[in-house]
């Protein structure tokens, strides 16, 4: 089995635990490939009883080789088919991801509703969000605290379903490909650039960062910060979003190039205007 179809079927387990229509293509290239499969697999059929003559020894032996010889064959020639059957059903089945990442928005939304509602009974400091820490003297902590935990838990057993689905199509790739997997960064704008903006979005990476082993403050702080646009992305939109960290970035070495501050504009406009 090639990694393809393995991540394909994969993709195909995550999208039936969602509970997703599997598409009838997919199903559909998936029979012809097992039917490729089985038939490359089919087993030797068990030889005949030996019979008492040496004449009925003769036309036993004929006719099992002859049954042998077309069994061989036979898988033979569908493994000629196997290629192109593998290729079908992955294909069918990245056509498929999209739709099966549309399908996860709305749970994915509620959840992170679930969060953002019990932040705002959680403390402001993310160091006391943790359960080695937490008050949990004071019942309105506890109560905003187990419900954001219930709710961060299905949220990361969903982005892990969402990887699944999305390694068929050649998965995220990039730096922090966690994190715009599930959050955008704005769109650098010549204003914001010029406005050093850069320096408030870049802390969000690096507390995204920081807050890896604490999964409840983590998600705290996601829905708290005003940012980064929270949405579940396909493999192609991960892509673009880091691509947005560079653009800031080289925005403003650009803005710092121009010397004046008309220069600088002009160089960043030109540099979004290349990039967009």
């Amino acid at each position: 089995m090639t990694a393809a179809v393995s991540h394909a079927l994969v993709a195909i387990t995550a999208a039936e635990r969602r509970k997703l229509p599997v598409p009838n293509a997919v199903l559909e290239t998936a029979a012809v490939r097992g039917a490729v499969f089985q038939t490359i697999q089919q087993p030797d059929p068990e030889r005949p009883a030996l019979p008492d003559t040496a004449a009925g020894v003769e036309e036993a032996i004929r006719d099992y080789a002859a049954t042998l010889h077309t069994l061989d064959l036979t898988r033979r020639a569908a493994s000629r088919f196997q290629e192109e059957a593998d290729a079908r059903f992955v294909q069918a089945v990245k056509a498929a991801v999209p739709d099966w990442i549309a399908g996860l928005q709305k749970e994915f939304a509620t959840l992170v509703g679930v969060v953002a509602k019990a932040a705002e009974k959680l403390p402001e400091s993310l160091d006391l969000i943790d359960p080695r820490r937490m008050n949990w003297a004071n019942p309105s902590h506890m109560a905003a605290y187990t419900k954001a935990e219930g709710a961060v838990v299905q949220l990361e057993q969903l982005v892990a379903d969402r990887a699944d689905i999305v390694k068929v199509a050649g998965g995220d790739g990039g730096k922090d490909n966690a994190l715009f997997a599930v959050a955008a960064l704005p769109e650098p704008t010549t204003e914001r650039v010029m406005a050093k903006d850069w320096k408030q979005l870049s802390p969000t990476l690096t507390q995204w960062r920081e807050l890896k082993q604490q999964p409840v403050a983590r998600w705290v702080y996601l829905v708290r910060q005003g940012e980064l646009a929270l949405s579940l992305a396909t493999p192609g939109e991960v892509r673009q979003r880091s691509i947005q960290v560079e653009r800031w970035r080289e925005a403003g070495l650009h803005a710092m190039a121009g010397h004046t501050r008309t220069g600088g504009q002009h160089a960043v406009q030109t540099y979004l205007a290349s990039t967009a």
